[in-house]
């Protein structure tokens, strides 16, 4: 499949430039080009040896955006700028892709939560999240470069009932569907100081270390009853 033509930055409701963090923020942009001229490689296998070495970048881009220092009770953080691009903060390979929302708020499902979303496994063998996206532009076992489109930020999943903003997640990926671990588990917010600053800081490491110290994390995510539907 090919992705071609103009990726169009949408305007969200409930602009996040009152309610959101302002510790760390990007000068506004007055233009964004986009090439999105993709091809799909029909393989879903992540081969972290054949491609070339990780590149980093800041994986925000079109809109002025900003983030705190925490989140909640676990290792995340969300980044708010309604409408801006999200785009892959490495080379890798698209791993899961969620084009529709079916979060329903009567249930309120872990799995759902999330609503639109990418993640992307990079040569460095970090699975990079992506939550809450108006829309996506790539599909799973697609390769991507550092900097290339993944989708829009936006107000999907239970963000309908918060601000517009792209929850951000990195781990290591899962042998199987699941979204505990997907979420995060390691702290990104020192990972996007340095990728702003134009600083190439792996987060390999930590999220190796952290794998480590809680070698049980994957399958007790997917034994989750509703990890299925993650």
């Amino acid at each position: 499949m090919l992705l071609s033509g103009a990726f169009a930055l949408t305007a969200c409701a409930n602009d996040p430039a009152v309610a959101a963090p302002t510790t760390s923020s990007l000068p506004e942009s007055s233009t964004t080009t986009v090439n999105t001229t993709t091809t799909v490689d029909t393989t879903t296998t992540v081969n972290t040896t054949t491609r070339s070495a990780p590149v980093y970048t800041f994986p925000f881009t079109g809109r002025k955006v900003s983030y705190g220092d925490d989140h909640h009770d676990y290792p995340a953080i969300d980044v708010f700028g309604c409408g801006a691009l999200v785009v892959s903060p490495t080379n890798g390979t698209v791993d899961q892709v969620r084009d529709f929302d079916p979060w329903d708020p009567a249930v309120n499902a872990w799995s759902t939560r999330g609503g639109k979303y990418v993640s992307v496994i990079g040569v460095d063998g970090v699975r990079y999240y992506f939550a809450h996206l108006e829309s996506t532009a790539v599909a799973p076992g697609q390769e991507v470069d550092a900097g290339d489109p993944l989708g829009v930020m936006g107000q999907t999943g239970n963000a309908r009932n918060s601000a517009c903003h792209t929850h951000f997640g990195i781990s290591w990926p899962c042998p199987g569907n699941e979204w505990k671990v997907r979420r995060g588990k390691v702290w990104p917010m020192v990972f996007l100081d340095a990728w702003r600053d134009g600083i190439q800081s792996s987060p390999a490491t930590a999220v190796e270390w952290t794998e480590i110290a809680d070698p049980d994390a994957c399958a007790d995510a997917i034994a989750q009853p509703d990890a299925v539907f993650a």
